[in-house]
């Protein structure tokens, strides 16, 4: 298996794992209480002040792996006792001011809060508008800005402070994007799990349950296979286990059939559909052009639907990188396709807590999709796709395609559109900087996934969508977004 890429994702790993454990023993019960003493056990501490706070943690962990707040609505949710080491004021003057006689800092001060005590720049934080002038006038970078890496990294300006120095996030604004899940160096960011629903039907199999697997789980592992990892998930007790990059290919068909249709009636710009946490921020920040957004439904959503319209009493489980698809059925009316989320983060800790060696196990083989859906998990596979398609279309129609490679370049092209300054463009809109493979719950981020996901997409025994959806051509299914049910 891979290794964790940092020590945050070890401690979450290891509560997924042993609530697992206890949920498939049907002791959880039994044994909640006593867990954040079976991982924490002392006498010493080594992560906080002490045992005692590193017991409370892991209790909100446990708390967050047992599904979280169920008055909270919001998929993610602040750690309160995890969310304490962060510095209180934004910019703090360090030992590299040397006292100088330009005193740039405080002449760039707009509110007058920096006054010279013992020849060192002194903040009063009363006065203080957090502007950063000082922060950039000084010749030393003796004046650090410490902003809250929660805080630095939230697109939408979702997360503030509360009088107690905690974070918050606001329901209105967030996106689900996971950023901060990420970039939060203590964890104290994590998002509700749905282990012990997924974990009560493997043990009770009243339908049979399928995986989905995202084409970013080609980046999890090391020293095994995705043959291994596919038996697995059949040792776990699922049924069969799926590329969702089939359902990418079915939407890179569709959606390059609605582009055409997009253009042909003048309306100018389409994004595409298959990030929720982009699709949620155009409906945020420019509700005037959500109606431009593919009626498409996500590779997740046809996948499903492929998987039930071939066996009706089915249960799916999507697995992936992405805090978003947890709340994706929100975007969409009709009955909801996929029964459950899981991420790459929680799926390891349900494999530990079976005890299961993977790379002992037999590669069982995987469904096959295209070299291009496969590669929906990088930024610009989505469009890399369409276009391959449009190209074979009988059609005399000129038209662009813009990658937006995370929500800071989306908003950018989102203002043009607005300020109709776009023709006919595909936008592609991926919330996370890289695309799914550096989504907020994978195991490891670096430029090695990269290539790990361009030889997953060589394996396929298909280049082209429309080869690799040509043996389901018998199995219709809705690709449309509105009032469709599965």
């Amino acid at each position: 298996m891979r290794k964790y890429e940092n020590r945050v994702q070890k401690i979450k790993n290891e509560v997924y794992a042993k609530v697992s454990e206890y949920a498939f023993e049907d002791t959880l019960t039994n044994h909640v209480l006593a867990i954040p003493a079976e991982l924490n056990q002392g006498p010493n501490a080594s992560l906080r002040c002490c045992v005692y706070h590193e017991r409370a943690v892991t209790a909100e962990r446990v708390q967050m792996s047992m599904g979280g707040d169920a008055l909270n609505p919001n998929i993610i949710e602040v750690l309160e006792s995890a969310c304490d080491q962060c510095m209180e004021h934004r910019f703090v003057v360090t030992e590299a001011c040397r006292g100088c006689l330009a005193h740039r800092c405080q002449a760039a001060c707009p509110k007058h809060a920096i006054s010279f005590i013992n020849n060192r720049a002194i903040i009063d934080y009363d006065k203080c508008i957090e502007c950063g002038r000082c922060h950039s006038a000084c010749p030393y970078n003796a004046i650090s800005d410490v902003l809250r890496p929660c805080i630095r990294v939230c697109p939408t300006k979702a997360i503030s402070i509360d009088e107690n120095k905690k974070a918050v996030i606001d329901e209105k604004k967030c996106i689900r994007c996971g950023a901060c899940v990420y970039s939060c160096p203590f964890g104290a960011m994590q998002d509700k799990s749905e282990l012990l629903e997924v974990i009560d039907h493997l043990k009770k199999q009243k339908k049979p349950i399928y995986a989905m697997i995202a084409p970013a789980i080609a980046t999890q592992f090391e020293d095994v296979s995705l043959g291994q990892v596919v038996t697995a998930l059949k040792n776990l007790g699922f049924k069969d286990v799926v590329e969702v990059a089939l359902g990418a290919d079915m939407v890179a068909i569709h959606e390059a059939e609605e582009f055409v249709e997009h253009i042909e009636q003048d309306k100018g710009f389409m994004t595409t559909s298959c990030c929720p946490a982009f699709v949620r921020y155009v409906h945020q920040e420019f509700p005037e052009i959500a109606n431009h957004i593919s009626t498409t439904i996500s590779p997740m959503v046809a996948t499903a639907r492929l998987i039930k319209s071939i066996d009706p009493d089915a249960a799916v489980v999507f697995v992936g990188p992405c805090i978003a698809k947890k709340e994706e059925e929100l975007f969409w009316e009709g009955e909801r396709c996929v029964d459950y989320v899981l991420t790459f983060e929680e799926l390891i800790g349900i494999v530990r807590s079976r005890h299961i060696d993977v790379t002992a196990l037999e590669a069982s083989p995987l469904n096959n999709a295209s070299y291009y859906g496969r590669n929906f998990a990088t930024s610009g596979g989505v469009a890399k796709a369409v276009s391959q398609i449009l190209k074979t279309k009988d059609t005399e129609l000129s038209y662009d395609v813009l990658v937006c490679n995370g929500i800071a370049e989306c908003k950018k092209a989102l203002t043009q559109a607005k300020l109709g300054r776009l023709g006919n463009v595909l936008i592609e809109g991926m919330a996370c900087e890289g695309g799914c493979i550096k989504g907020p719950v994978t195991m490891q981020y670096g430029p090695i996934d990269r290539k790990k996901l361009e030889n997953y997409c060589k394996e396929a025994l298909e280049e082209k969508s429309e080869e690799a959806i040509d043996i389901f051509s018998d199995h219709k299914i809705s690709m449309i977004r509105e009032g469709q049910s599965c």
